[in-house]
């Protein structure tokens, strides 16, 4: 038999089968129980073709959310973190919100199952109605297309997930929006506990094939995901967005933004595998009594507002007769002819240099060795250019 050529026969077939072993059992790293691993189902089909990812939503001429991927909203608390994913929802919904679109032509028929963890009753029913309006779905009827599962009043985070777990195997939704991950650890700083339940919402969003959106707040102090379970997560999704809120109030005056509402939201791309989609902002309205988020234009500061006077060069009239007090005297030095000029006609040092060059330029003066005349000598021998002094 020729080792050679049947070496890897066994990653060849791709169904589960036995793999040939030596007949001695290995001593290296005994105590990792390795040996007994099957990692027959593990290696890569080198035939199978290469998928492009699918993205289900775009903004401008940037996609985004990848389906089998893990996607972060993040924020301060109440910073409009939930306002972002009500908005990413009924984009995909109703195909389109705002600049938002829903891309993925191969599931022309979403399904978004909405999670809340945190919302009473009265809160996540304002979010269902919210959702609703925005994407044209009747919110006083079941819809097959918007499922939500709340979950605040499960008291074990234990048996959140395995909620969870039920409610995705019976209702197979194509896009899932988890508000919010923090609660389903007992510890968000617990490595031991945070690094399966990242993990495993991996390996949901890929056996599922779906495009998995999680809430996660950020530090108080500090953009950075809160404790060991968001720099787990940092590392392992696709892509990160972060949503900051605004008060004009709060602003320095040089700061504030004439064309913003009192209040708004920034929605910033702080993580992406592809490109990055470029930032955006909305307001709430008071729209049907829950108010909705609606998109609005980028803010201008008060800086960017001000326009710098155009500067427009003296004419030859206005020249001559600042640069007069020299009247017939010959050779004056530049300190004596500005500071006449000063006080004359109660100007700058700089403004006097600059009538003195124009006027030299004009020919109304020569000058050398630094000493000015007028031009002719006698342009000046009259009563109107004569100093009162």
């Amino acid at each position: 038999m020729d080792t050679q050529d049947n070496k890897y026969d066994f990653i060849a077939e791709q169904e589960h089968k036995e793999v040939p072993v030596p007949e001695e059992k290995p001593t290296f790293l005994a105590d990792d129980d390795w040996y007994s691993a099957d990692v027959s189902h593990d290696f890569l089909d080198f035939t199978e073709p290469y998928r492009a990812p699918r993205y289900t939503l775009q903004r401008g001429d940037r996609a985004f959310a990848n389906v089998g991927e893990l996607h972060i909203i993040s924020g301060k608390p109440g910073n409009g973190k939930t306002a972002l994913m009500t908005m990413l929802m009924a984009a995909i919904l109703s195909g389109r919100y705002g600049k938002l679109e829903y891309i993925l032509k191969e599931r022309p028929t979403p399904l978004v199952l909405y999670i809340d963890t945190e919302q009473g009753k009265d809160d996540t029913i304002a979010l269902k109605n919210r959702v609703c309006s925005m994407a044209g779905i009747d919110y006083r009827q079941e819809s097959k297309q918007f499922i939500i599962l709340r979950l605040r009043d499960t008291e074990k985070e234990t048996d959140r997930w395995r909620k969870i777990l039920k409610a995705i195997w019976l209702v197979r939704p194509t896009d899932i929006f988890l508000d919010g991950i923090l609660d389903l650890v007992k510890d968000y700083n617990d490595q031991v506990e945070c690094q399966p339940i990242i993990r495993k919402c991996m390996m949901l969003a890929n056996e599922y094939d779906t495009s998995l959106w999680m809430v996660l707040h950020e530090n108080p102090l500090v953009s950075k995901l809160v404790g060991t379970l968001g720099s787990i997560a940092q590392r392992k999704v696709a892509e990160i967005f972060s949503v900051i809120k605004t008060k004009q109030c709060d602003l320095k005056p040089n700061e504030q933004q004439m064309n913003m509402p009192e209040i708004y939201f920034t929605v910033d791309q702080v993580k992406a595998r592809g490109k990055d989609v470029d930032k955006w902002w909305f307001k709430y309205t008071d729209a049907n009594g829950w108010g909705m988020p609606e998109e609005i234009d980028g803010p201008v500061t008060v800086g960017e507002l001000y326009e710098e006077p155009a500067k427009t060069e003296p004419t030859p009239e206005e020249v001559e007769n600042m640069v007069s007090v020299i009247g017939t005297r010959q050779n004056i030095s530049l300190t004596t002819l500005r500071e006449d000029m000063k006080k004359k006609w109660s100007i700058g040092s700089t403004k006097a240099k600059e009538y003195i060059d124009r006027a030299v330029h004009l020919g109304f003066l020569t000058v050398s060795d630094n000493k000015y005349t007028a031009n002719p000598v006698e342009r000046f021998d009259n009563d109107n250019y004569k100093m009162p002094f």
